[in-house]
C-alpha cells in the first residue's frame, strides 16, 4: 500500500488515504487494464461470498440495487472505451438532449457525471475508459504514438464513476 496527502477539490476525494498502487513489470497497457479489471471482479465476487449477511442489509436498508449491481460486475466483462469514443458518446448524448453541468469537448478531464453517464446510461456495466489526451494526465506517462494521448487508463463502475486509474510508464 501506498500513503498519499495532497489537496482535494471535491468532497468526494479524501485529502489523506491509503491506497494500494501495483507496479507491474514488463507489462502494456492491456495489462494494466486486465489486472485493474480482474482485482474489482474478484473483490466483488469476494464481497458476495463472504459478506452476504452485510450485504443484504445495505440491500434492505440503503440501497436495493446493491447486490445486483455486485453480482454485475463480478460476472460482466468490462466494456472498454478510447477517451475519444468517450467523448465522442458524451458528444452525442448532448445533441440529443442530455444536460451536464460541466461541457464535453475533447481534452477535457472527465467529471463524475460524466463517467456516471457511460456506465449508468450508455453502457449500463462498468467501462475502462484508455488513451486519455497527455495535457490532463501526468508527465511520467508513456505517450502514445500519436503524440496526443497518453497510454492511461479509469475503471469507472455504475452508481460511483472512477474507482481505479493506472497507466503504462
Amino acid at each position: 500500500p501506498t500513503f498519499r496527502a495532497e489537496y482535494s477539490y471535491t468532497a468526494r476525494h479524501l485529502a489523506e488515504f491509503w491506497m494500494i498502487e501495483p507496479e507491474i513489470a514488463f507489462c502494456d497497457l492491456d495489462d494494466d487494464m486486465q489486472c485493474a479489471e480482474d482485482y474489482v471482479r474478484f473483490c466483488c465476487k469476494y464481497l458476495l461470498e463472504t459478506c452476504r449477511p452485510d450485504l443484504e442489509f445495505i440491500n434492505k436498508m440503503i440501497d436495493k440495487t446493491a447486490i445486483a449491481r455486485l453480482e454485475q460486475v463480478a460476472s460482466t466483462p468490462f466494456k472498454r472505451v478510447s477517451y475519444t469514443e468517450a467523448i465522442e458518446l458524451l458528444e452525442k448524448s448532448v445533441a440529443d438532449g442530455k444536460k451536464f453541468e460541466y461541457p464535453v469537448e475533447w481534452g477535457i478531464d472527465l467529471a463524475t457525471e460524466h463517467e456516471r453517464h457511460l456506465t449508468e446510461d450508455i453502457f449500463k456495466q462498468p467501462v475502462i475508459v484508455y488513451n486519455y489526451p497527455k495535457d490532463i494526465k501526468a508527465f511520467y506517462m508513456k505517450l502514445n504514438p500519436d503524440g496526443k494521448t497518453v497510454a492511461a487508463m479509469d475503471v469507472l463502475v455504475p452508481k460511483v464513476g472512477e474507482l481505479i486509474g493506472g497507466s503504462q510508464r
